[in-house]
């Protein structure tokens, strides 16, 4: 059943209709028109409005009306003008003649009052359309008023008669009206509604005025209240906001638990104090004049120092004076803080304490926070320095402070008194700067070390008030001392015994009254206990109690004291019965709840000497602690004291050795042997326990070294830490560590050594491994090479702090250790046989860590499987003779590295100082391994895997200061290029420079002469042509043509020795001619030139066969790139490397085609005039000026050298040379050979790419489009937000990656441009700093994509798989990405940011891919590197751990599962947008050259202005 429409009820309008149904009699009700109406369906105001209108039309077109009115009306008003004539006639001539006149009057009249019937009704229905808006609008405005319900009511009513009546007037036919019009009765009834409508219209303007004065006069209260409720909520939403502000610093402090200890044991000193009201043990304090003086700040010295012996009451006089200056009633703060011996606090903790407190109190004056607090709680609460200044601003904000210090003593180790000595002087300061308003107290005992800080503070030695207050307590105190019965002579003995035993000491006399109250019944007792059982002192006290302890309670009681005593911090019940169990088991390796003590017989050995508080963090959990530090002084002044009445190897001495096996033990258990593993948010054991049940993990984690250090070495005790070390159990207690252990793993530096020298939290007994540089034991130096390594996933994956943010995507992976590469630690690190989740490993033997801190270099086949690790064996940089270890590993199938032969030796000769000087690569291997260069020498493998010299090859003969850093090889076929040039000899200070070797051919010595020292080996960009970013007089897209093949060198020699122009000299070294395929120049979709079938060719008969081809197949090659997806389709014999990677960040706005950039700009001719004026004249004259400065600069411009040789006649033969200048250097950028064709492909600089016929001596040059102005390797800067920039952040660089696919030609590989068939550009992301010598990203080429890959700030694998090819389908799918990156996150080690990370994806059959992380070599920076700025936030390479001065690293390699480890290969964002009709990555066309002195013929040129 459909739902029931909800009931509306009725209108005003709608009520006011069915009351004037109701009330019309039968009669008319049944004649009216209202019989003709649906009563269901009442009709509207706009009903009403167009039936009026349409009765006054209908009758004012009847024929009757019509004639009437047409012949009646003028009539009429004719004879009305005329009454008075005809009145006055009638008047003196009274006879019939009066009689007719009166007769025709009346009828006059009445035609008088049918015309204006009709008009009155006109006129009424006309108003009646405003009347009935009116009605409308007050309805909506006041009908909630009843007033104005009761008007409007009868308004309505008064329409409805108005209504009817019209119709009825309407209706009669024009004689019957015209005979009613005889006498007013019908008008006078349409008078008398339109006068009730009127008077109806007076009352509503009269009522609507008063209820809108109503309506104001509520609306103003509502106002009123709701200003009221919105002033609530502002105050409600300002009071909110306070409390998160104080919630929120709350939160920064921390301090809440340390402030809940604090607050327990001064709320006991209070106990004690009331417990003692009737002995004024307290009460002489606030009696004392220094302590008056200083409270009312009277006093000169705002620092006060208390100081007494043990158990003198300090901590009890302390928490009475914070009591006494609470109850002054002043609008004061106090804090306040406890140094305990059991219980360590660190400096931080402690300012936190005082600051919370502090910050309570400050809360509870003002209800809000100042800016300043705000500001200051913004920055980092782990900082010490800032919890000191908010402390200093909150102690500027409050009218008065007190800080209350006790129990300096309590800090009795150096590590603690450190600590400590930092609050000390901290406040020290706060009350030298705010003298008037902060009093600091300190109590303690009186150390040489404590007064040496506070002897010119005020001090009190309250010695002897404290003996008055004592004795006093006692005469008070003794049980039935004020008996009657008791005759003077006992009562005095007994007082003055005690009194002289107790000598001021408040803790003893305690101890003894409780001791007489329990034990003593008479006071012959007492007599007698005095004489013989009272003890002399506190240790005679610990004695006797200890001695009431049984046989069987001594073994147990033994356990617990020595847990107790050594315990780093206050262990809870439940770790204390943990550890008790696991001493006790006689199965360690697997504890059992059986093997746990009852928590009952536990705390019946507490009483007296250990006492319990309850644990603020853990309901239902308690602290167990010593009750006083003379317990612990007596216990481990006596360590046997257990075994002295029995002895029992079940009875343990109190010595730290049973809490350090307990926390080994527990560590060692099998249960920990494998890593924990997250389940529900909660970490658990492989057997599915729980941690958080495990109640001694942590303790044990943090402490198990520490309790060992001042236990005594033995052999065995040795071998068991080590057996602990080398096993699985380890690694899972670095995993705790990691998880529960706060800042176990920071990284610290000292003021007094240099920044780069870092420092960790030692891990070792002090016994186990000494920490000097020179004797650090082998086990430190392999943990401490771990964490540097791994330091980011220990350490950064649990930090909070904003200013972590590039280890912000390794917070995901916290805990996870099996995420390290254990194995790639090498073969030696005891940690690197832990179990992990890949199989990682380091290409060395146990062998290779010899000493030495020479660098490895390596190199890697092209598909991974192959690896040549060179090594120099140790000696100084400065010699002129190296020899390299030699090894070759190989990696078949993604299996274990296996080594390739046995290890070989390289001597060469390298000046390897000269190399590292100019930043030059000193070796570097052919893409085939087949070749190695050292310096100048070339090296090749023979058949035994050994590289030897190659006979008779001398590269730099005719170059001799050249840098061939790059080779590539073909079979026999070497390929050598140089970019940079070695620097020159530099001979000590007072001795002329190194002479050029007089036998250098004199051509080379020529081009020597016009090179500066200051420009060799560096880029020489700052030389090119300040208008374009090439060489003004060289074309950016071809090479200037060289000599005929057949030329006499002798000629050559002879012009070139009469020329000075640079491209002479440039020419000289070419050994080929300039050569090109001519095409058309029409374009493909790209935008690239697509030749035409009419290419030409040098061979006629070639040409034909290409002609015959061509018609056969009508595409053209440049025109099928749509269906190419692989390189057999792009050429079934091309090269492997397959595309151009040019690095850049700018935006494609800024792109820059190469094309000559003329002064004459469109901005600077807007306001030129129609002639050519003398400044047109200036800047042309200036303009050739520069092209000759140009042509000058261009011998300082580097030049860079290609050398083609053939190695298989037995004697290395020359095929080719090329020399071209290089104003942009480039890095990285090696020559390419084809596998097949006599083709070598080499970029030069500025774009430009060199193609080289080295069999036909031909080559040509064309410029690839670039996406940036500069063709270099440039980032740009990346926006930065105002806090960013407020807090003086520099900016990052953002990097990106443009990667364009080529299809050489099939019939002229080396003589026709290729073709532009795919392009990409990929984000690469964004770093602190670049090195333009080393590639941000390495490149691994396969036949069908390129992977990208490299380490991220936060050290996880950036890796990018870009498509080569566009997709098979046309159109590609919607959701086709050509850039895809894993799924799943890879973590790499610290020094892979400063190593090359390689990526080699699964061969055939196997579904693990390789990354191979290239080796790293750190050296500490010296002193001469300090002036060398680097941003703040760039990594370091040369930072080192203390222990690590100088490390070398082989490379590292681990396997991954693409589909388990990376989750497989999802869509990339990084992927950016291309316009099409630009035309980046195409190459350009060739162009004629332009000589600026040959070409630029000027003539008068006449500028037009734009409109």
């Amino acid at each position: 059943m459909g739902a029931m429409k909800e009931q509306r009820a009725p209108s005003t309008f709608e009520n006011a209709f069915y009351e004037y149904i109701r009330n019309l009699p039968e009669k008319k009700s049944k004649r009216s028109m209202l019989a003709r109406i649906d009563l269901l369906n009442p009709p509207t105001p706009e009903d009403i409005q167009e039936s009026l209108r349409q009765i006054e039309i209908r009758h004012a077109q009847k024929q009757s009306v019509k004639m009437l009115k047409r012949v009646l009306g003028p009539v009429v008003a004719v004879l009305k003008d005329y009454y008075g004539v005809f009145d006055t006639l009638s008047q003196a001539d009274q006879t019939p003649g009066c009689v007719l006149w009166g007769v025709l009057k009346i009828a006059i009249d009445g035609l008088s009052r049918f015309v204006d019937l009709i008009d009155k009704i006109k006129a009424e229905v006309l108003s009646f359309s405003a009347q009935l808006r009116r009605l409308t609008l007050y309805e909506q405005l006041y009908g909630q008023s009843l007033d104005m319900q009761e008007l409007l009511f009868s308004s309505y009513k008064n329409i409805f008669r108005f209504w009817c009546r019209v119709d009825k007037e309407c209706s009669r036919c024009g004689l019957n009206t015209l005979l009613r019009a005889s006498t007013s009765f019908s008008i006078r009834k349409l008078q008398a509604i339109v006068d009730d409508l009127k008077e109806d219209a007076d009352q509503i303007e009269k009522v609507a005025a008063i209820v809108e004065g109503q309506y104001a006069g509520t609306e103003r209260l509502e106002a009123t209240l709701a200003r009221y409720e919105n002033k609530k909520e502002r105050d409600e939403g300002s009071a909110w906001r306070k409390q998160m502000q104080s919630d929120r610093i709350r939160s920064w402090l921390g301090g809440q638990n340390i402030n809940e200890s604090t607050l327990h044991r001064h709320r006991n000193n209070l106990d004690v104090n009331r417990h003692e009201s009737e002995s004024p043990t307290c009460d002489w304090l606030s009696k004392y004049s220094q302590f008056q003086d200083w409270t009312r700040g009277t006093s000169s010295k705002p620092i006060l120092w208390l100081f007494a012996g043990p158990g003198s009451g300090k901590s009890v006089l302390c928490s009475h004076a914070v009591e006494y200056m609470k109850n002054l009633g002043d609008a004061q703060a106090q804090c306040l803080h406890f140094y305990e011996f059991d219980n360590e606090h660190t400096a931080i903790v402690t300012a936190r304490n005082l600051a919370t407190q502090l910050f309570e109190r400050y809360w509870l004056l003002n209800h809000d926070v100042s800016e300043d607090l705000q500001s200051t709680s913004q920055k980092s609460g782990a900082d010490l320095i800032n919890v000191f200044e908010f402390i200093r601003v909150l102690v500027g904000e409050l009218p008065k402070v007190y800080v209350f210090l006790d129990g300096l003593d309590e800090e009795c180790t150096v590590a603690r008194w450190k600590e400590a000595i930092k609050i000390i002087d901290f406040v020290n300061l706060l009350a030298e700067t705010f003298p008037e308003t902060v009093r600091v107290w300190y109590s303690s005992q009186d150390r040489p070390i404590i007064r040496q800080q506070l002897e010119s503070r005020l001090i009190l030695n309250v010695k002897e008030q404290i003996r008055v207050a004592v004795d006093e307590h006692i005469s008070l105190k003794v049980p039935g001392i004020c008996n009657p019965e008791v005759d003077q002579d006992t009562r005095t003995w007994i007082l003055s015994e005690l009194k002289q035993r107790a000598d001021g000491n408040f803790l003893w006399a305690s101890l003894m009254l409780k001791t007489i109250e329990n034990e003593v019944s008479s006071f012959d007792e007492m007599e007698l206990f005095i004489k013989e059982g009272l003890p002399k002192d506190l240790d005679a006290y610990y004695r006797r109690i200890i001695a009431r302890y049984d046989k069987r309670e001594r073994e147990l009681a033994s356990k617990i004291f020595s847990i107790i005593t050594f315990a780093r911090r206050r262990l809870r019940l439940t770790e204390l019965r943990e550890a008790i169990g696991i001493i006790s088991s006689e199965n360690p390796r697997s504890l059992q709840n059986r093997n746990i003590p009852w928590r009952q017989a536990v705390e019946k050995v507490f009483a007296p000497l250990i006492e319990t508080q309850d644990d603020p963090e853990q309901q239902g959990e308690r602290f167990c602690y010593l009750f006083h530090s003379t317990v612990k002084d007596f216990l481990i002044s006596n360590q046997n004291i257990f075994q002295q009445e029995s002895p029992s190897l079940a009875i343990h001495s109190i010595s730290e050795l049973t809490i350090a096996n307990a926390c080994l033990l527990y560590l060692s258990q099998d249960r920990y042997s494998q890593l924990l593993t997250r389940e529900a948010k909660q970490w658990i054991t492989t057997s599915k326990d729980r941690i958080k049940d495990h109640h001694l993990l942590t303790y044990s984690a943090k402490y198990w070294d520490k309790h060992f250090d001042r236990v005594e070495e033995t052999p065995e005790l040795r071998q068991k830490i080590e057996d602990f070390l080398t096993s699985s159990n380890f690694q899972s207690t670095i995993q705790l560590q990691s998880l529960f252990v706060q800042g176990h793993f920071d990284v610290y530096t000292i003021s007094r050594c240099s920044p780069n020298q870092k420092f960790t939290k030692r891990v070792f007994p002090k016994w186990f491994a000494s920490h000097n540089m020179d004797g650090c034991s082998q086990f430190s130096k392999n943990y401490r090479s771990y964490i540097s390594e791994w330091h980011n996933l220990l350490d950064c994956a649990n930090c909070d702090e904003p200013r972590c943010y590039p280890h912000s995507a390794v917070k995901q992976l916290r805990g996870e250790l099996d995420r390290c590469l254990w194995g790639a630690l090498g073969p030696r690190n005891f940690l690197s046989s832990n179990p992990g989740r890949y199989t990682s490993f380091m290409l060395c033997d146990k062998d290779d860590f010899g000493p030495g801190i020479m660098p490895y270099n390596q190199a890697i086949s092209q598909d991974g499987s192959k690896v040549v690790v060179l090594q120099p064996s140790g000696g100084s940089a400065d010699s002129a003779d190296s020899t390299f270890h030699h090894k070759t590993w190989n990696l078949p199938n993604r299996e274990v590295p296996a080594l390739l032969g046995t290890d070989t030796t390289v001597s060469t000769s390298l000046d390897r100082k000269r190399w590292d000087d100019a930043d030059l690569k000193s070796i570097s291997f052919g893409p085939d391994l087949a070749f190695l260069r050292i310096g100048s020498q070339i090296l090749s493998v023979n058949s035994g895997g050994e590289y030897r010299p190659i006979d008779r090859l001398d590269i730099i003969s005719e170059h001799p200061n050249a840098c061939f850093e790059d080779i590539t090889s073909r079979g026999s076929l070497l390929v050598v290029a140089s970019r940079r040039r070695m620097p020159e000899i530099k001979e000590s200070r007072g001795r002329e420079p190194a002479k050029v070797d007089q036998s250098s051919d004199k051509s080379f010595q020529h081009s020597e002469n016009l090179i500066s020292d200051s420009d060799l080996g560096k880029d020489s960009s700052a030389t090119q042509c300040r208008h374009c970013s090439r060489e003004p007089s060289k074309s950016n897209h071809g090479s200037d043509t060289s000599p005929a093949k057949g030329e006499d060198p002798s000629e050559k020699d002879r012009s070139d020795s009469d020329s000075s122009s640079p491209s002479g000299e440039i020419s000289e070294w070419n050994s080929a001619e300039e050569s090109w395929s001519e095409g058309s120049t029409e374009v493909d979709e790209l935008g690239n030139p697509m030749t035409s079938s009419d290419e030409s060719s040098s061979n006629p008969s070639e040409a034909e066969a290409d002609s015959e081809d061509e018609s056969e197949n009508p595409q053209d090659d440049a025109a099928s790139d749509t269906a190419i997806n692989s390189y057999g389709q792009l050429y079934e014999e091309s090269d492997s490397d397959g595309g151009d990677v040019d690095f850049d960040c700018g935006s494609e706005e800024d792109s820059y085609d190469g094309d000559y950039e003329s002064d004459w700009s469109d901005d600077n001719n807007q306001e030129e005039d129609l002639h050519f004026d003398s400044d047109d004249e200036e800047r042309l004259v200036r303009r050739m000026a520069y092209s000759r400065q140009d042509m000058k600069r261009e011998a300082k411009v580097q030049k860079g050298i290609l050398k083609i040789y053939e190695l298989a006649a037995g004697h290395p033969t020359q095929l080719f040379t090329f020399t071209y200048p290089l104003p942009v250097m480039l890095y990285e950028s090696p020559p390419a050979i084809h596998p097949n064709k006599p083709l070598v492909v080499w970029p030069l600089s500025g774009g430009d790419v060199l193609f080289a016929d080295f069999e036909a001596k031909s080559y040509f040059i064309r410029r690839a489009r670039t996406t940036t102005r500069k063709t270099s390797l440039e980032a740009q800067q990346m926006k930065q937000s105002r806090s960013e920039i407020k807090a003086g952040t520099r900016p990052r660089l953002a990097l990106s990656a443009f990667i364009s696919t080529h299809r050489l030609s099939a019939r002229k590989t080396t003589r026709s441009p290729p073709t532009l068939i795919h392009r990409v550009k990929v984000f690469l992301g964004s770093t602190a700093s670049l090195c333009p010598t080393r590639m941000p990203i390495e490149l691994t080429w396969t036949e069908k994509e390129v992977y990208l890959s490299s380490s991220c700030d936060s050290n996880l694998l950036t890796l990018l798989r870009v498509d080569l090819f566009s997709p098979t389908k046309e159109p590609p799918a919607a959701d086709y990405n050509a850039v895809s990156v894993p799924k799943l996150p890879i973590l790499l080690p610290e020094s892979a940011r400063s190593r090359s990370v390689h990526y080699y994806p699964p061969q055939l059959k196997t579904t693990h891919a390789l990354i191979l992380i290239g080796s790293w070599a750190c050296k500490p920076n010296t002193d001469d590197d300090k002036s060398t700025h680097k941003p703040d936030d760039a990594p370091n390479e040369n930072d080192t751990i203390q222990g690590l001065p100088e490390t070398v690293s082989p490379p590292l390699g681990f396997y991954v599962d693409v589909e388990k480890d990376l989750g497989g290969w999802g869509a990339s964002n990084a992927e950016e947008e291309i316009d099409k009709d630009k035309d980046k990555g195409q190459l350009k066309q060739k162009m004629e050259i332009f000589a600026a002195e040959d070409d630029c013929d000027i003539e008068h040129y006449f500028f037009t202005k734009r409109r």
